[in-house]
């Protein structure tokens, strides 16, 4: 009975020491590891940023960050020669820093700025998209909405608690800043003619217009070079420098510029939008 015992225990404990190493060994995967391992990723985008993540009557949840996912995946599929599915899950602004950092997804791209503060939690790919504080006017009325000046007595519609409202009304104190709940309010008042102008990120006023079914080319944006710089970025895990190497090589392949030209293409797209240079 007690060699019986012995044995039970030392069975016991060869079974708990072989899970353990088992679970270290997981733990110390690489991310690019791990995907070799399972054939898959987990991404996140989000659903409620249009034009990189939203859902459309038609195409189902699309967007250029759903398309940037897609084309990852496929760049790693031909890199390790096997099949790789991509698992992408909802994100929201209030989760997609946690799901990176408890290891939950291998990387979520949308409208997301890359930020020091931000860069204390989570790491990021190389910048694909450049936007930042601009005016939607409409196309008529661009040619007397002098930005130089001083705006003075023009009815600016912004959404308190942005970037834009930080900034903006120092720079422009004598205009008549009118506050607003969002940017398909401001683009209302703009419509019916109850306020000249309304301030907030470049593309995403783009987007809105879009989702209202308006023509982004009957309004125009102010000024041509954004007045304050935000740069959009992929969310990723902190520590897997080959893993940030294989999405930022993705995002400045010419795979990616042509994924660019058909979403944001001036001419062409139905997002019209003008991307400036990094710094």
């Amino acid at each position: 009975m007690k060699q019986t015992k012995l044995k039970t225990t030392a069975i016991a404990m060869l079974s708990l020491a072989c899970f353990t190493n088992f679970s270290l060994a997981v733990s110390a995967e690489t991310i690019l590891e791990k995907i070799q391992r399972t054939g898959e990723i987990n991404a996140g985008a989000r659903k409620d940023a249009i034009p990189f993540g939203y859902v459309d009557p038609q195409q189902g949840w699309t967007g250029y960050a759903v398309d940037l996912l897609e084309l990852i995946r496929r760049r790693l599929q031909n890199k390790l020669q096997k099949p790789i599915k991509l698992n992408l899950q909802e994100v929201t602004i209030g989760d997609r820093f946690t799901q990176i950092k408890e290891g939950k997804l291998d990387i979520a791209c949308g409208a997301t700025t890359i930020t020091q503060e931000r860069l204390e939690v989570v790491d990021f790919s190389v910048p694909y998209f450049m936007t930042g504080a601009q005016f939607l006017v409409k196309l008529e009325d661009a040619p007397e909405f002098n930005y130089n000046g001083t705006l003075a007595k023009i009815t600016i519609a912004y959404i308190p608690g942005t970037t834009a409202q930080e900034i903006l009304p120092q720079i422009y104190p004598f205009a008549n800043w009118k506050p607003v709940k969002s940017r398909e309010e401001g683009i209302e008042k703009l419509k019916k003619g109850e306020v000249k102008a309304v301030v907030s990120d470049g593309i995403l006023l783009i987007g809105e217009l879009v989702r209202q079914s308006n023509d982004p080319r009957q309004f125009a944006l102010i000024p041509t070079q954004p007045i304050t710089t935000e740069l959009y970025g992929c969310i990723l895990p902190q520590n897997e420098p080959e893993w940030k190497s294989f999405v930022d090589d993705t995002i400045v392949s010419e795979e990616d510029s042509k994924l660019q030209e058909k979403w944001f293409n001036v001419k062409k797209s139905k997002f019209p939008y003008t991307i400036h240079s990094f710094p």
